[in-house]
């Protein structure tokens, strides 16, 4: 991605009620990116994915004071998802797995850090995985 590049910011409270606010940013990112609704679909399921993920093991603190903050990359229709908590932590494994498992065929390349507790997605017009 380049100076073309659009960003744009979000910062939800870690809680699930707030994963749908992240998952209808992204599917409008993507329609906008030229995405095809097969394409929007997956893109939701995996952001949901990553969601889920990441606030997988928040229970254990004061939940009111964490956040998931969110930074979509828009550009030539490629949409990249950054994504991490607010306050660091690993991601536990047999969630990782389960993320792997389920998104591996739903976008074109993702990236984590089990440790510091961020995932990156990324996903391309036209580059359907079916």
């Amino acid at each position: 991605m380049d100076a073309n590049t659009d960003e744009v910011l979000l910062r939800v409270p870690a809680r699930s009620e707030y994963g749908r606010i992240v998952r209808v940013g992204a599917a409008a990112l993507g329609l906008r990116q030229g995405m095809s609704f097969s394409e929007i679909d997956d893109l939701r399921l995996a952001i949901d994915e990553a969601v889920i993920l990441l606030l997988d093991g928040t229970e254990g603190g004061d939940q009111s004071e964490q956040e998931i903050q969110v930074v979509f990359r828009i550009d030539r229709g490629v949409l990249e998802f950054h994504a991490e908590r607010s306050v660091e932590a690993a991601l536990d494994i047999a969630a990782v797995h389960r993320f792997d498992a389920i998104t591996a065929g739903l976008i074109d390349d993702y990236d984590l850090d089990q440790e510091r507790g961020w995932v990156r997605l990324r996903k391309m017009a036209g580059a359907d995985n079916d």
